[in-house]
């Protein structure tokens, strides 16, 4: 396959298991939320910070470094494996040893159990991961995509069942450690093709390694810290019980973009890596990246800030309706989010691991004063801070992040991203207004949808037609060998 078939034919697999991920989350936080208090999802909340964070030094980065290089040897592979293994080990075991101390600081003593057991995580998931990595660097994505969903069923039946036989909170528990465990059972049965780590683990095989790793290491620690200070501020000042109400709709506007965005991003980093040396290509590339996630994520947040009452409604309940007004604010902070999302895949392709680095250190001493500033206003105060603070980074994110990398001007940028949202609002606006007439949370959602879906379409078609072609080359699958789109990620 050329590298043009293998970049589409990536994006076919990661938007199936994208649209099977979500239509699964959405039926597990509809299904659980309804079984399960906000405490118990304010009690995860907190748990996933703290293993969130933990999960960074699980690698030192190395597997970044892995995909970004062409040239692996065989030793050099298993060095990386058992280096992996190794630090997940010491990993899990630093975790059980400092979760008191951890349940101390949030003020919680139920947390210290819910940290151990999920810590087992690490161990489970890392001996799976370089596997899943190797297909993932070839663009061999369809393995990657139908193990990913049977992992999705298998963890959200496992959390489900236990939901049900009153586990509680540990219900959410025992979802990623099934997750995490078929996963790895999964790559070695089906990706592995032969390949078995050797006995062998030297630091020669691994320095080669280590300055992209540990630029890595460092920029995703100081970007943890910038995405979770909002939950670390509010498990401190807030409670289990607000910020279960908060992190909810937080988490289902994040899970918006991780469902979207890696359709695109997971195939940009890896075909960037391998065009790095031609800028006019990469520019391409990254803007067509861009073009794609706004366009298709500017009418679902459009959509989710417009019917928050109704979707909070539907998928949680009455007992979470005080989360439909932080739903319509998280959904713009969601658009803007994502949309600068894409430029992982450029710095980590172009091995810019240390601009990405730099911008995070500078995010860090923004974030934390604003995000403090906002939670002296409750729940709704860290929502118009984190809000406010994106709109404010949108052109200096430009600056220093994109435009010495591929020289795309502020001008194209912001086309590719303010001109889906402005026609999301131009097909939303109207449909809102007609769904207004009617009663019932599951009609009006009904209604936006069938108005606003073609009006989206044909707004498109006058106005963003190179997406609308794009989505038509991913859809209707071409011969391999066809060469007459000007819509692919490679010209």
């Amino acid at each position: 396959m050329t590298l043009k078939s293998k970049s589409f034919s990536a994006v076919r697999w990661t938007t199936i298991a994208a649209i099977v991920r979500a239509a699964l989350q959405v039926v597990q936080v509809t299904v659980l939320a309804r079984l399960l208090s906000p405490e118990d999802y304010g009690l995860m909340a907190m748990v996933g910070v703290v293993l969130s964070f933990t999960a960074l030094f699980a690698d030192l980065g190395l597997n970044s470094a892995f995909m970004q290089r062409r040239d692996v040897t065989l030793e050099q592979r298993s060095s990386l494996f058992w280096l992996n293994v190794v630090l997940s080990v010491g990993l899990t075991l630093l975790v059980i040893a400092a979760s008191p101390l951890l349940a101390w600081f949030f003020g919680d003593k139920r947390l210290s159990p819910l940290m151990m057991l999920s810590a087992s995580t690490f161990i489970l998931g890392t001996l799976g991961v370089q596997v899943r990595l190797a297909a993932e660097k070839e663009l061999d994505f369809r393995p990657i995509m139908l193990l990913e969903i049977a992992v999705a069923i298998l963890g959200f039946i496992a959390s489900l069942s236990a939901a049900f036989s009153g586990w509680g909170v540990y219900s959410l528990v025992l979802g990623g450690i099934v997750s995490a465990f078929f996963s790895t059972a999964f790559a070695w049965m089906f990706m592995a093709r032969g390949w078995r780590p050797m006995w062998r683990l030297r630091m020669k095989d691994v320095r080669p390694y280590l300055k992209f790793g540990g630029a890595m290491v460092a920029n995703n620690i100081v970007n943890q810290i910038n995405m979770t200070v909002d939950l670390l501020l509010g498990g401190r000042l807030l409670g289990a019980s607000q910020l279960g109400l908060y992190s909810v709709p937080r988490n289902l506007v994040l899970q918006l973009q991780f469902m979207v965005n890696p359709i695109i991003t997971r195939v940009g980093f890896p075909l960037i890596a391998q065009v790095q040396n031609d800028v006019v290509r990469v520019g391409s590339i990254y803007l067509k990246t861009m073009n794609m996630t706004a366009s298709t994520n500017a009418p679902l947040y459009v959509g989710i800030a417009v019917f928050a009452p109704e979707i909070v409604m539907i998928m949680l309940g009455d007992g979470w309706q005080s989360s439909a007004p932080l739903l319509r604010v998280l959904a713009a902070w969601g658009f803007f989010r994502s949309t600068m999302n894409p430029v992982g895949s450029l710095l980590f392709g172009m091995g810019r691991a240390d601009l990405s680095l730099k911008w995070n250190l500078t995010m860090l001493l923004i974030l934390p004063p604003v995000m403090w500033f906002g939670s002296k206003y409750g729940a709704a105060g860290l929502t118009w801070a984190l809000l406010g603070l994106y709109i404010f980074l949108f052109v200096p994110g430009w600056f220093f992040l994109v435009r010495p990398l591929c020289r795309l001007s502020l001008f194209n940028f912001s086309v590719a991203t303010l001109r889906p949202l402005v026609l999301a609002l131009l097909s939303l606006l109207p449909a809102y207004l007609i769904a207004l007439q009617f009663n019932g949370a599951p009609i009006r959602l009904i209604l936006g949808g069938v108005v606003s879906v073609p009006l989206y379409l044909a707004l498109s078609y006058s106005a963003n037609r190179e997406w609308l072609r794009a989505m038509m080359e991913l859809i209707v699958k071409r011969r391999p060998d066809t060469n007459t789109s000007k819509n692919s990620f490679v010209k």
